[in-house]
């Protein structure tokens, strides 16, 4: 077994991608439908913050599929149950007896608190982790395929072009895609784990660079510029591309790993150690961010969803707020399992 090196460009889009998801939720503003240059700004936001949740699975296949080279099947699951579920358990649990007994004063209920917890209904954006423990009882048969790059290259080919353009393309001309034609091994997010994990053990020529910067670039324009015509002609959110799974997402977070991974970091080199501790603080951040910003500054504080400084000068200082308090309690004996 052999020790894990840390890769600099891994711990940048981390940290990148957790301030950018701060950022669409600060925006959340954004799926209501209002009419103005305040939504219109907003929409910028959310189209240009979107890559982060495909990114954070990218980096899931980038870092993971090959964990049998570190440690055994037994050992990776074992560490996947520590860093995430203990602390989504936690953190679910905590947010229910504030919300449904505290505030709402309703009656404990332990199947019913179980039920909210499997089925979402406490904190919406703990959607991400359902996804993500489906792709950690994956990867013990993905990781097998490691060193078979043609096959994941026809998994990960074949799902984008089935869940990511057809489905997309077909409703553009008025016909309905049927949902079952797909490839069951690499539905939902392994897409994006397959994907990651090849970018980051494939060497992309310069021309091909650019065609793919080019590609992110040309989604954004078109995501923003069809969500922005098509919700004033209908009066409400087009929501047709707020999907992680469409391919304006998918190219959009294929370009942004793509520019970080060839990024001249050799100037960051000395500030590797605070990166990487840095790094360490998204996956706690993404935890409480969302209780701060809903029961704290806009609850509590009053901030409404549309002021501008929140969506802008406020992500940066609730993401900061958040890593200081992780940080705080990662030197706390047994408060650091619940933010990993």
């Amino acid at each position: 077994m052999t020790a894990k090196k840390r890769v600099l460009y891994f711990d940048l889009l981390n940290i990148v991608a957790c301030i950018c998801v701060v950022a669409l939720h600060c925006n959340q503003m954004v799926h209501t439908w209002m009419p103005g240059k305040n939504w219109a700004a907003g929409l910028i936001i959310e189209v240009v913050c979107y890559w982060a949740v495909p990114v954070f699975f990218m980096l899931t296949g980038a870092t993971l599929i090959r964990y049998r080279e570190r440690y055994d099947t037994k050992t990776f699951l074992i560490k996947r149950f520590q860093r995430t579920v203990i602390p989504f358990l936690f953190w679910s649990a905590v947010l229910y007896f504030y919300i449904v007994i505290y505030r709402d004063g309703n009656a404990f209920g332990p199947r019913r608190m179980i039920n909210a917890i499997l089925n979402n209904e406490i904190e919406q954006v703990y959607w991400f982790f359902f996804p993500l423990f489906s792709v950690y009882l994956a990867l013990p048969a993905l990781s097998l395929l490691s060193d078979n790059k043609k096959a994941l290259t026809y998994m990960a080919g074949v799902s984008f072009l089935l869940v990511s353009v057809l489905p997309f393309a077909c409703s553009a001309i008025g016909i309905s895609w049927p949902g079952s034609i797909s490839i069951p091994i690499c539905g939902g997010m392994l897409m994006f784990v397959i994907i990651g994990y090849l970018l980051s053990e494939t060497n992309i020529p310069k021309r091909t660079r650019m065609i793919i910067y080019a590609l992110g670039i040309a989604s954004m324009l078109f995501r923003y510029t069809y969500t922005y015509i098509s919700s004033n002609a209908l009066g409400y959110v087009d929501r047709t591309y707020f999907d992680y799974i469409a391919f304006p997402s998918v190219f959009l977070g294929v370009a942004v790993f793509v520019f970080f991974k060839h990024l001249d970091t050799t100037r960051l080199e000395p500030l590797s150690k605070q990166l990487a501790k840095l790094s360490g603080c998204s996956f706690g951040v993404y935890l409480i961010h969302k209780p701060i910003l809903d029961y704290v500054i806009m609850d509590a504080l009053g901030v409404p969803m549309t002021s501008v400084l929140l969506r802008t000068i406020g992500v940066i200082v609730l993401y900061l707020a958040c890593v200081l308090l992780v940080l705080l309690l990662k030197k706390i004996p047994v408060l650091r399992e619940i933010v990993p």
